[in-house]
């Protein structure tokens, strides 16, 4: 779901801190002036939906991603096995940057945070679920739109700084991400093997306990995302350097 989040932070941290030299078309930022980064961030995304080779962007609208597995076991109101493929995520290209914090010249030192806001996501996908959610059974395989409105996206990172050939070079030590949004619909075909009065009511019941149900899958869904962030960022920050890219 927030693998979303991957995209977004992933693209995010590599504009504002890991490319040797940008592109002449972008905007150089001083270190520390954290508004500007996230103003010429929210440029790139905003600006970017189908993706910018060059800045080592993949496509944001929509951002695909192959697979994700959720699981839950029997503490709290969950008890759940839920895998989700080919999920598009649409929406990231909307993104605004409300927030920079760090971003110095020293990465040793310095903070690396990210605040921003969506008005809409929506998450499409296959899904299959077995087990128990909010003490009810569930069981199904079908199609899976979950649709978040006004969400905030909120990203930190903390680098391992290699030199190499006289430049500086990031690498992820940890990564935590977190998606709140102010609103969730959950729509899922194909419950419990296609009776539609048990499917109707199902999803009924989630749609009106989403703030429950968005409680006990959050955490799963951070840490399944932060990961996938995690991988990209480390792919981008094998090829730029961190210093000599602010203005100053």
């Amino acid at each position: 779901m927030q693998t979303s989040v991957l995209l977004i932070f992933g693209a995010v941290v590599c504009f504002s801190s890991c490319f040797a030299k940008l592109p002449a078309d972008i905007e150089l930022c001083k270190a520390e002036d954290v508004q500007c980064i996230a103003r010429v961030t929210t440029g790139i995304i905003q600006s970017n939906p189908k993706g910018r080779s060059d800045l080592g962007i993949p496509p944001l609208d929509p951002f695909r991603i192959n697979s994700l597995v959720i699981s839950q076991g029997a503490t709290g109101a969950l008890n759940l096995d839920l895998s989700f493929k080919n999920i598009d995520i649409v929406g990231f290209s909307n993104t605004k940057i409300d927030r920079a914090v760090g971003f110095t010249k020293d990465p040793h030192t310095s903070k690396f945070e990210m605040y921003a806001s969506v008005p809409k996501l929506s998450i499409r996908g296959k899904y299959k679920a077995s087990g128990r959610i909010l003490l009810l059974p569930i069981t199904g395989d079908g199609d899976a739109v979950i649709a978040m409105e006004n969400v905030k996206l909120a990203a930190k990172y903390k680098p391992i700084i290699n030199e190499k050939d006289g430049h500086q070079y990031l690498d992820i030590d940890k990564i935590k991400l977190r998606l709140e949004p102010k609103k969730v619909s959950i729509r899922l075909t194909n419950l419990f093997n296609g009776d539609k009065t048990l499917g109707e009511n199902m999803n009924a019941f989630l749609n009106e306990n989403w703030r429950d149900v968005w409680t006990e899958l959050a955490p799963s869904i951070d840490t399944a995302i932060a990961e996938v962030c995690k991988s990209i960022m480390v792919n981008l920050f094998k090829k730029f350097s961190y210093d000599g890219i602010y203005a100053d």
